[in-house]
């Protein structure tokens, strides 16, 4: 039976507000924990302090063996929420500096877990623990990602199914008015072109603490979309009435608002204008998927 676009939007909306609801009661993170470990004076020498520039190592390393393996990039998305949480509720519950090589075993095991939990191709497949462990060249064993993946069980309470940005996004995107100059085919090119550009953002913003920790995954998701048919307005002819359209639409199906979402949209604005043209950008996450580089080991970050 074929589903039409009334029903497709109705369907959206039901599962747009599941995963909001899931968002403001389970799935926040609660503080900035590099911001946290900076302010330390008796952690970690600056060698092995978490940094910036090394949560965004780590966090390019997940997309990489998620493109090497061939799966959805949502599970590296999946997989850093759990690399954050457990390392917030970590430092809260246990009062202590979390090091580079813990953060790196966080991070390989919340990659194992998010591909157990969330992965597999169309034959059932999956690397198995063995693969994760070869992957950091010796540097975990198979006993120590078992033993932590149960901690980020534990942990994090065994809420393992956070709604990314780019979940929330696929649904976003049904809020999107149609048949623009009266033909419902003239849209559709479009409207994919919004999507790429605003998955692509939402997979930037990821990468960006500032904006990981002090913004939720549906004003990501919702500020990337806005910030895409800004920057395709006039390359794809974009009607104004579009863009006010769909914020309407949101408002007025859904508890987001655009208040805290417009600061956000001047950060990703001037995240997107750092990376290459737009047509760049649409080959960037097409590049990465069909080149399937060999993973890099998790020793190299």
């Amino acid at each position: 039976m074929q589903v039409n676009n009334s029903t497709k939007k109705d369907m959206a909306r039901e599962e747009l507000g599941a995963m909001l609801n899931q968002e403001s009661s389970c799935y926040s993170i609660e503080f900035d924990y590099l911001d946290f470990t900076a302010r330390e004076n008796d952690g970690p020498t600056r060698k092995d302090q978490l940094t910036e520039g090394f949560r965004r190592l780590v966090c390019g390393w997940l997309f990489q063996v998620v493109d090497h393996f061939q799966y959805d990039r949502d599970i590296a998305a999946i997989a850093t929420y759990y690399l954050d949480q457990t390392t917030v509720i970590q430092m809260k519950r246990k009062g202590k500096i979390c090091k580079r090589r813990e953060y790196q075993l966080i991070g390989v095991t919340s990659l194992y877990l998010a591909i157990k939990l969330h992965g597999g191709h169309e034959n059932g497949s999956r690397p198995d623990i063995r693969s994760f462990a070869n992957l950091s060249n010796g540097q975990f064993s198979i006993e120590e990602i078992e033993r932590t993946e149960l901690e980020i069980l534990r942990l994090t309470s065994w809420r393992v199914n956070p709604p990314s940005s780019s979940r929330i996004l696929v649904n976003l995107i049904y809020f999107i008015p149609e048949n623009w100059e009266g033909s419902e085919k003239s849209s559709k090119a479009e409207i994919l072109s919004i999507f790429e550009i605003s998955r692509y953002l939402t997979e930037l913003a990821l990468h960006v603490s500032k904006i990981s920790f002090n913004y939720k995954a549906s004003e990501i998701a919702l500020a990337s979309v806005l910030c895409a048919l800004e920057a395709l307005k006039d390359k794809q002819s974009i009607p104004d009435w579009v863009r006010s359209e769909f914020i309407s639409n949101i408002t007025d199906s859904t508890t987001l608002t655009l208040s805290p979402v417009m600061p956000l949209c001047t950060l990703l604005n001037d995240l997107f204008n750092s990376v290459p043209s737009t047509n760049e950008c649409n080959d960037i996450s097409t590049d990465a998927a069909d080149e399937r580089h060999s993973p890099v080991s998790v020793r190299d970050v």
